[in-house]
């Protein structure tokens, strides 16, 4: 993070888009170019710390009330039928 606002600084640019990856999921970085005048072209940094966790996600969908899936940390198994591909469902034991 602190390498991308570096570069940043020296090129200088307006905005950043971090692309993929550690630094694009990364909270600090958001905060770091607002600081710096830069804009981030992404997700503010609040719905990055909320939901850049995955569990952490998990956790405010459900207590939202959003159905989420159920995850045992193995393989995810979808039971399939032709016909439900016009009725638009998904079967997730």
């Amino acid at each position: 993070v602190e390498l991308i606002l570096d570069i940043a600084k020296r090129i200088p640019v307006q905005a950043v888009w971090a692309g993929w990856g550690h630094a694009s999921e990364n909270p600090k970085l958001p905060e770091l170019l607002l600081k710096n005048g830069i804009a981030f072209m992404g997700p503010p940094s609040q719905a990055m710390w909320a939901l850049g966790d995955k569990i952490a996600s998990s956790i405010v969908a459900q207590t939202a009330g959003i159905p989420t899936l159920p995850w045992s940390g193995s393989g995810l198994r979808v039971d399939w039928h032709e016909n439900d591909f016009s009725k638009r469902i998904l079967n997730v034991p």
